[in-house]
């Protein structure tokens, strides 16, 4: 527990880092959106892919459509729980859609992925990465509708099929044929993926630096987001595992993403989609804040 506790401490201070940038304007108004495109495409996708080649789970054809299987529904928990209780309060028609999706919508990439390999390797950062097409799959569907309801618009298939979104497909047609991977290019993968976390957090903060700390933490509504999230969450997901036979490390890696604070996607689809992106913001800043709590608690409750 203690070396999770360093970690979470580490990621603190590497947000800081972009926060404290990003509001003294060293960063630049453009470096969140940037830098997050750069460490998704380029260090979660070498992240990604070495989860692959580098010591990879063994399991048959069975047993990963069974991992699937699971990635899936823990995701679809998380959708149809919000969904029912979000329907069940007094929110405002503007409010409502974008409360259901900091509950129901997690960060798995940025804060999921360096928590499972740091706690379970690259086994776990493996089973984080399969579900990260029902990630996009859902949160760009069904997330994109609830947060148009009544305005016009297509769905894309670019906001779809993302570079991770391939990079996964990839990785589970490698590990299902089992392709070997030359040298050279595991050495590259290696070298590049220890770049996911801190970027990933310098970019959390950065993304946030439009929101004053105090403003986070004055908005009641949010308070119950983040129980729902880092709490309600684990604790149904866990819930799920005592009838769902699974591996104990895709277990853990499910509890681990369940735990997760809300993802910062969600404050950018306000902001494409000119919803109120300022209360999204505050939800993660706030969600992402008590995470540091919580996640740790969960690991010790639940792992």
């Amino acid at each position: 527990m203690l070396p999770l506790i360093q970690k979470l401490l580490l990621f603190i201070v590497l947000m800081l880092v972009g926060y404290i940038g990003s509001r003294r304007g060293m960063l630049g108004p453009d470096f969140a959106r940037s830098a997050s495109k750069l460490t998704l495409n380029v260090f979660m996708s070498a992240t990604i892919l070495y989860s692959v080649v580098n010591n990879p789970p063994v399991m048959d054809g069975g047993e990963l459509a069974w991992s699937l299987l699971v990635a899936f529904l823990v995701l679809a928990l998380g959708y149809v729980v919000s969904a029912l209780i979000t329907r069940m309060l007094p929110l405002s028609k503007e409010r409502a859609p974008i409360f259901e999706l900091l509950v129901s919508v997690m960060n798995p990439m940025f804060i999921g992925v360096p928590v499972a390999e740091l706690l379970l390797g690259s086994q776990g950062v493996f089973y984080i990465a399969l579900q990260n097409a029902f990630f996009n799959l859902l949160l760009f569907t069904y997330g994109v509708w609830r947060l148009k309801a009544g305005d016009r618009g297509r769905l894309r298939l670019g906001d779809i099929v993302t570079v991770p979104l391939i990079v996964t497909v990839l990785g589970v047609v490698i590990f299902a044929l089992r392709l070997p991977c030359p040298a050279f290019l595991k050495d590259m993968l290696g070298a590049v993926s220890p770049a996911t976390m801190p970027m990933s957090m310098v970019v959390i903060g950065a993304s946030l630096g439009r929101v004053r700390l105090i403003d986070a933490f004055t908005e009641k509504s949010l308070y119950l987001v983040s129980a729902l999230r880092l709490l309600l969450m684990p604790l149904l997901t866990w819930l799920l595992f005592l009838v769902l036979p699974a591996d104990p490390i895709l277990r853990s890696a499910m509890l681990i993403v369940s735990a997760c604070p809300s993802g910062i996607i969600v404050s950018i689809l306000c902001i494409q989609h000119g919803k109120d992106y300022e209360y999204s913001s505050k939800g993660i800043l706030l969600d992402t804040a008590l995470s540091m709590l919580t996640i740790p608690l969960m690991a010790a409750v639940l792992l």
